[in-house]
C-alpha cells in the first residue's frame, strides 16, 4: 500500500509572503517618490514664477537705464541729482543722498500745474551709496512740478513739512 503524500506547500507560501512584502515595500517607495515628485514640481513652478518676475524686473531696469541715459531726454537739475523726462516717462535720479533717519522714508511728489497741490507718489530709500533712481508712475506730459520730502514710513497724503526741494518743469 502506498501512502499518499501531500505535496509540500510551505515554499509556495513563503514565496507568496515575500512577493506580498515586496509589493508593500515597493508601494511605499512609490508613494514616497510620488510625494517627492509633487514637491519638486511645486518648487519648479515657484522657481519659474520667480525667474519670470526677475526677467520682468530686469527688463524694467534695462528700460530705465536706457531712458536715463538717452541723449534726447530733458534733464532738470535738482539738489543731488536730476529729473529726467523722456518718452512720456519721468525719473528722479539722485546720488549721495543721505540715509533717511530711522522711521523715515523719502517721498516723491508731483503737481499737474503750477500752484496745484502736490500729489503723493512713491516712497523710497537710497542704496548704501546714497544712490536712488525712481521711476515716477505718472505721464510726464501731465507733470508740471516734482518735489521730494522726508516722511514717516509708509509715506504721507500731504507733505508733513517743507519739502527738501520743489522743481518746476518747463
Amino acid at each position: 500500500m502506498g501512502t499518499s503524500r501531500r505535496p509540500i506547500v510551505w515554499p509556495a507560501y513563503l514565496v507568496a509572503a515575500v512577493c506580498f512584502a515586496l509589493a508593500v515595500a515597493l508601494s511605499l517607495v512609490n508613494l514616497s517618490l510620488a510625494e517627492q515628485l509633487k514637491s519638486a514640481q511645486t518648487e519648479l513652478s515657484a522657481s519659474r514664477r520667480h525667474a519670470s518676475l526677475l526677467t520682468h524686473d530686469l527688463t524694467d531696469e534695462r528700460a530705465t537705464v536706457s531712458d536715463v541715459m538717452d541723449r534726447d531726454a530733458d534733464r532738470v537739475d535738482v539738489p543731488g541729482g536730476q529729473i529726467v523726462r523722456v518718452r512720456g516717462r519721468i525719473y528722479i535720479t539722485l546720488h549721495d543722498l543721505a540715509q533717511a533717519p530711522h522711521g523715515k522714508v523719502y517721498q516723491a511728489w508731483t503737481a499737474a500745474a503750477a500752484g496745484a497741490p502736490l500729489q503723493p507718489s512713491l516712497t523710497f530709500l537710497p542704496d548704501a551709496h546714497g544712490v536712488a533712481v525712481i521711476a515716477i508712475p505718472a505721464d510726464a506730459k501731465n507733470v508740471a512740478s516734482v518735489a521730494l520730502s522726508l516722511e514717516p514710513e509708509g509715506g504721507s497724503k500731504a507733505p508733513s513739512g517743507t519739502p527738501l526741494w520743489i522743481k518746476q518743469l518747463e
